[in-house]
Formats: C-alpha cells, structure tokens, sequence
C-alpha cells in the first residue's frame, strides 16, 4: 500500500546522527519524519563504541566539534538521565619511550591551548589511574573529559525525545526535488514523505 505523509523535516538514518538531526530540529518547531530501511540504531551506530572522544583530536574544527559534543552530550544526559548510559570517565593515553612521552606531551599541550584539559601524568602515576597497566611506560597524558554513550540506547531516547514519526522498515529510493532543485522529501519502497 503507498502512502504520502507531509512533514517539515525528514531525516534519513535511526542512527545517532539522524536522532540528533530530529531531536534539534523538533525543538526548533519542525514536525519531523525519520525513516530506516532498519531498526533504530540498526546500522553504524548500533555496531560503535559510543566514544566521545578529544583525546584523540588535534586542534581545528573536529576538536572544536568535539568538545561542543560533549558539551551537548553533558545537558542531554541530564535531562534524559540514566537513560543514555552517559559515562564521563575519563581518558588516559600513555608513551613507552621517553620520545613518544615528548610527542604527547607537545601535541597535549597543543590541546590545552585549544581549550581540551590534557594533564600529564609520571611514569610512577599510571597505575594510580590505571592499575593493569603494563610496567616500563614512561608516562602519559589524562585526559578526563573523554566520555562515552550506549550509542544504540542514546539514539532510540534521542528519537523518543524529539516526538518524531518513525517510519522503519522503509527503504528510501528515490529525493525529490522541486523543478528548482531543492529537495522536497524522499520517496521510499511505501510510499512519499514530502518535507
């Protein structure tokens, strides 16, 4: 059976990105459609880690965008609580030679002076962080704002959240466009969403 449904957004992809795009759409005002040829969370999001992560980044706009993230992930799981399985717990990324330990130290400070707490930590304190550690490292860098999400769980509240239409089980074929070019909606294997 076809059906054509309106909205003012529709969002393609139940994963993490698509929730988000839902949840701030909505309450920017928009009715919003998100439809999956799956189940929430059924693809990327449902297979990651859930890392947010600026131990790992160099200073430019994905460190930016990553401290923004965390920001945003921070307020999220306050006001949807345990839900989202939001764990702040920090970050610990270690050298084994007296080299390594001076490139980290160059690039965490690179860090800090983009506004990411990197501290460093002596050989001796590893394992007051990280007890199994394996002897002989020279040292590393704690970075305690890393934290983590159950991606799958963060995505179907995100969803739940933005009172979106969910359409699953849909596959998109086919955007459509106005004769300008802009896009309209998406027509899927059921039928038209008109945004």
């Amino acid at each position: 059976m076809s059906e054509s449904l309106t909205c003012d957004v529709v969002v393609v992809g139940a994963g993490m990105t698509g929730a988000a795009c839902a949840l701030y759409a909505a309450r920017a005002g928009l009715s919003v459609t998100v439809v999956d040829r799956g189940p929430v969370a059924g693809g990327t999001t449902g297979a990651g880690e859930g890392n947010l992560l600026v131990s790992d980044k160099a200073p430019g706009p994905e460190l930016q965008l990553a401290l923004l993230s965390l920001a945003l992930w921070a307020e999220t799981a306050e006001e949807l609580g345990a839900a989202v399985e939001y764990e702040a717990k920090g970050g610990l990324v270690v050298a084994r030679t007296p080299e390594a330990l001076d490139s980290l130290r160059a690039f965490a400070a690179a860090q800090r002076a983009a506004g990411v707490t990197a501290d460093p930590v002596t050989a001796d304190g590893l394992h007051d962080l990280e007890p199994r550690l394996a002897p002989g490292l020279a040292g590393g860098v704690h970075y305690p704002q890393d934290a983590q999400v159950m991606p799958a769980l963060a995505a179907a509240h995100l969803l739940r959240a933005s009172g979106a239409r969910l359409l699953t089980g849909r596959e998109v074929t086919r955007v459509l466009r106005a004769p300008g070019g802009a896009v309209r909606g998406v027509r899927t294997d059921r039928g038209d969403v008109q945004a």
